[in-house]
């Protein structure tokens, strides 16, 4: 069946994403750009090798776990598609007055509340919770079972580690990490690694 929709990464967010993506019947192309893994089958699919220039007239998704990677590739590639698809698990929760924005992955059993916005290619791991009024910046990703309570703000490439927890209307800057676990009381400056109960900046 011919597709003009290609997912790259087919790795082990790639098959989760593949998973949830072709799990109504539709269709997709795989690609990835490690070698070893062209040839082979991901959930029936074969991997492709990604190609130098990707056809214009394609829609993709890029299903790589790393935020720093996903947010260069977002920018490399951003002028050789026709746009980014989001992809959302029929099994999570999305609130009508939320806004998920292009590229998104939303996993099985995530919320997304009332009026929170989730920027561009960003992740929204199995179970995790985006609550009400949350901000959410482009390439982040909300690990499994993690909680972004009610106004939360996240920068671009936040990383929220698998079972943290944010309190309300806390705000963080772009590209901090948020270790496993963490419970986050207070705003947290660009760049910081927290950890702990309370979090606190990792030296």
């Amino acid at each position: 069946m011919h597709t003009n929709h290609f997912i790259l990464g087919a790795g082990g967010h790639g098959k989760v994403v593949l998973d949830a993506y072709v799990r109504d019947g539709r269709d997709v192309r795989l690609f990835d750009n490690d070698p070893s893994r062209v040839g082979g089958r991901l959930l029936g699919h074969v991997i492709e090798l990604q190609p130098a220039l990707i056809n214009s007239s394609l829609f993709g998704h890029l299903a790589i776990g790393d935020n720093v990677t996903r947010r260069r590739l977002l920018a490399a590639l951003e002028d050789q598609v026709l746009g980014w698809f989001t992809v959302i698990h029929p099994h999570s929760s999305i609130a009508i007055s939320a806004k998920v924005a292009e590229g998104c992955f939303v996993a099985a059993h995530a919320i997304v509340g009332p009026d929170a916005i989730v920027g561009r290619s960003t992740i929204i791991n199995h179970g995790a919770i985006v609550d009400h009024d949350c901000r959410v910046g482009e390439c982040c990703h909300v690990a499994p079972n993690s909680t972004l309570g009610g106004g939360v703000t996240l920068g671009n490439e936040v990383l929220v580690g698998s079972g943290a927890v944010i309190l309300p209307g806390i705000c963080i800057g772009d590209g901090v990490r948020i270790g496993a676990g963490a419970v986050v009381t207070r705003n947290a400056p660009a760049g910081a690694v927290l950890v702990g109960v309370p979090a606190r900046i990792s030296l």
